[in-house]
Order: structure tokens, then C-alpha cells, then sequence
């Protein structure tokens, strides 16, 4: 698995709306700087502050999270896909089709997280993919839809905001799956965006 293309977007117009409700956009001390030629807004001290506020008054009161967007191109194995489901409450997937390219060419294990994959299933598939691109017999491509095992790894590129990843990781970050809690699982990938590490553990 791996995730590629991350990027963090309207940071600065969240924080911004952070100091609405007291009117204390004065008070307000994030920037943006220039590093290597290009803007990269910073949070300032006091509006970091105030973001820890608001995350530890809970969900009625950290809204500036849900306005602070993450979009990605993740591939992960179909299994993890399903549990990623349980999150999703304005997130976006736009995954690689298994409907208009699964049978345009062969599998091989690399195709499967950790490589593991039935010899035997993968035989089959790969058979019913040559039959497949002969005939384009759509029974054939839903037998192979069927038989495709939860280790395939699928891409999709995924958007979803920073309270959506806040509550992944604190469901997640001891999970039984290593793709969730492990070494360069999701769960580290979370901890890696700005501000995110901080946020996450600031009970």
C-alpha cells in the first residue's frame, strides 16, 4: 500500500473562520511565508492555541477541522477500502475501475498487498481475462468481479477533511491491521500532515 499526491488545502481560510464566533480575527497570528519560492501558511501561536481549544470542547466546537481538506491518491488493499468506508461522511473516492479495466491485462502478485495472492485463483482469473478479451462477454468479467480476492490492491484518488482523519486515527491507531496502525500505515500518514500530529494528541 501507499499514499501519494497528499495535499492539505484552505488552512488558512479555516483558521480564519476559527475566530468567528468571537469576532477575534485581531487576535489572530498565522502567516504566510515564503520557503523555496512558494507561500506555505504557518499557524501561529495563538491561533495553535486556540485550535487545541476548541479540539478538546469536541466536535460542536472544532468545525474549523471539517473546513481544512486533505485529498490524496491512495492505494490500499480492497479490505482496508471497506473499512475506510466507516468514515465516510463527506469524503469523495474516485477509484481506479475494476468494471472497465479488471481483464485488460494479467495480474500478477504485485498486485496484492503483500504479495499474497492463491496461485490457483490467480490462474483462474487471469484464464477468465484472456476469455474475457476475446469475447467481452460481461458474464465473464462478473465471474471475475466475484473471484477478485480482498487483497487486490485498488488506487483511487480520496478527499476528506481533517475531522474525518482526526477520527480515523483515534479509532484506529491501535488496530490489529498494520495498513491502519503500522510503519507507514494510515494511521502515520495522518500524524504526518501540518498541524495534524500536535492536534491529535493534544487531550
Amino acid at each position: 500500500m501507499k499514499i501519494e499526491r497528499t495535499k492539505v488545502l484552505n488552512m488558512d481560510e479555516a483558521i480564519y473562520g476559527m475566530r468567528n464566533p468571537m469576532n477575534s480575527w485581531d487576535k489572530s497570528d498565522s502567516k504566510a511565508i515564503m520557503i523555496d519560492g512558494e507561500f506555505c501558511f504557518t499557524v501561529g501561536e495563538n491561533d495553535n492555541e486556540l485550535a487545541k481549544k476548541l479540539i478538546r470542547a469536541g466536535t460542536d466546537h472544532r468545525k474549523f477541522m471539517r473546513q481544512i481538506f486533505i485529498s490524496c491518491f491512495i492505494t490500499i488493499p480492497r479490505y482496508i477500502w471497506t473499512e475506510l468506508d466507516t468514515y465516510k461522511v463527506g469524503t469523495v473516492r474516485n477509484s481506479c475501475s475494476t468494471m472497465h479495466k479488471l481483464g485488460s491485462f494479467d495480474l500478477t502478485p504485485e498486485d496484492f498487498q503483500d504479495e499474497v495472492v492463491n496461485p490457483s485463483t490467480l490462474n483462474t482469473i487471469n484464464s477468465l481475462g484472456i476469455l474475457y478479451r476475446q469475447t467481452k462477454d460481461v458474464e465473464v468479467l462478473r465471474k471475475m468481479k466475484q473471484l477478485l480476492p480482498e487483497g487486490f490492491l485498488q488506487s483511487a484518488t480520496f478527499t476528506m477533511n481533517y475531522e474525518n482523519a482526526y477520527n480515523m486515527y483515534h479509532s484506529r491507531k491501535n488496530h490489529r491491521m498494520s495498513e491502519w496502525s503500522g510503519e507507514n500505515g494510515i494511521c502515520e500518514w495522518i500524524e504526518s500532515l501540518p498541524m495534524m500530529k500536535e492536534w491529535l494528541h493534544c487531550k
